[in-house]
């Protein structure tokens, strides 16, 4: 049975190195290190009950941006002759991601031992995905490397500055909730109570609406620890349900069917579905090929399943435009374009063009959204708190208009 080892290592120009290999034991880890002339300074078992989760890794993934300056920067060097594995060094000392470097280490000792850089970075999936290494691999066939370099760091530019306008329009609303959800939490909890035991000590007459708040502070305060402990089962129930049911197919078609995010992320799926596949063409990948790679890309259950029926339809000697329409994922004017760059041999300029379109549409619907959503929950979560306010008060109002009125 095969154990994971931690390493530190020197190779036979003195450049540091560290990354993590699979042996029986300690011994057979070091003498595997030193048959590839490597000087080991550190060894060590990477035990099992200290081996990153599976969910952490996934926090940990490599972000488009991150992608984005690696291949730029690699692009850059290969362009001015540096050779690759210097190349890969000056990576792993500037890349301070650490699963990235963790990933650009173990790519360095594969490329040292003579495998080609795609068939590495394979090896380091997901810090690498399917989209880079397919275009690497082209690249490296055409020996073109630093141009298929430069065009996926465009493409992961693109990517990036979707996804960062995607979350400033999230942000905002988000705050403004949490804010609103603390004060709510904040006035039920400690304000309520004190008015409350000033009242009875005042033996004031509290009207509906403060007693209807009274009754939801007091709820929190007798239930509250019950109410948390209830969460644990249904925290376990919501994992057996991740686990056991299809949640990408549903969480997709949730999400799908939701009035206006529904159709920006049909939009935004559309998107990436063409910058991705025109990328691909673009870098010289076969029509199957690619659309394989861009299943996995996409993330979405909807397009994965389209695209695994196209395949089949585009192996059968079907176009590309005739293979998608029966899916209605794709709209009619893609299936359109998609035919004419078919038609023109032009395909990869044509689905990037549908890409500029969509990413267009997606951020002209996020400035809409993000001008009505602003006012509306100011206004909403205003008057839910303003109300709050006056049933604390309004007792004392009374009071005071009665004692007036004598």
């Amino acid at each position: 049975m095969s154990n994971l080892f931690h390493y530190k290592a020197r190779d036979r120009l003195g450049h540091s190195l560290a990354g993590t290999i699979q042996a029986e034991n300690e011994n057979a880890a070091a003498g595997y290190l030193r048959g590839k002339g490597y000087y080991v300074t550190q060894l060590k078992e990477q035990r099992k009950a200290l081996m990153v989760p599976k969910w952490w890794q996934d926090r940990t993934a490599v972000s488009a941006k991150e992608l984005a300056v690696l291949c730029r920067q690699f692009a850059a060097m290969m362009n001015a002759g540096v050779a690759m594995l210097t190349c890969l060094r000056i990576l792993i000392e500037q890349t301070s991601h650490a699963s990235l470097k963790r990933g650009l280490q173990n790519v360095y000792i594969k490329v040292q031992e003579g495998a080609p850089l795609s068939s590495a970075m394979q090896k380091q999936h997901p810090i690498f995905p399917s989209l880079m290494t397919s275009m690497l691999e082209a690249g490296e066939v055409g020996g073109v490397l630093d141009v298929i370099l430069n065009r996926l760091a465009m493409h992961y530019e693109n990517e990036h500055r979707l996804n960062e306008k995607i979350k400033s329009a999230m942000t905002y609303p988000a705050v403004v909730i949490s804010m609103a959800m603390l004060s709510i939490g904040f006035i039920l909890i400690f304000v309520m109570p004190a008015f409350s035991q000033l009242y009875q000590e005042m033996n004031m007459a509290m009207p509906l609406p403060t007693r209807m708040l009274l009754t939801i502070a007091n709820g929190m305060d007798n239930h509250g620890t019950s109410l948390l402990v209830s969460l644990l089962p249904a925290g376990c129930g919501f994992v057996l349900f991740m686990k056991y049911v299809d949640t990408p197919k549903l969480t997709d078609r949730i999400l799908l069917s939701l009035p206006v995010f529904g159709i920006m992320r049909k939009k935004i799926m559309i998107a990436r579905f063409s910058r991705t596949l025109g990328t691909l063409l673009r870098g010289g990948i076969p029509l199957l090929a690619a659309l394989a790679v861009v299943g996995k890309s996409i993330g979405s259950s909807s397009i994965l399943f389209a695209l695994a029926k196209a395949q089949a339809n585009v192996k059968a000697g079907r176009g590309l435009a005739v293979a998608l329409k029966p899916f209605p994922v794709f709209p009619p004017m893609v299936i359109q374009l998609v035919a004419i760059g078919e038609e023109t041999g032009e395909l990869d300029t044509m689905l990037e063009k549908i890409a500029d379109f969509y990413e267009a549409d997606v951020e002209d619907i996020i400035g809409r959204l993000s001008s009505i959503l602003e006012p509306l929950l100011i206004g909403v979560l205003g008057v839910i708190i303003g109300l709050m306010i006056i049933a604390v008060v309004l007792p004392m109002v009374e009071a005071v208009s009665a004692v007036g009125k004598q």
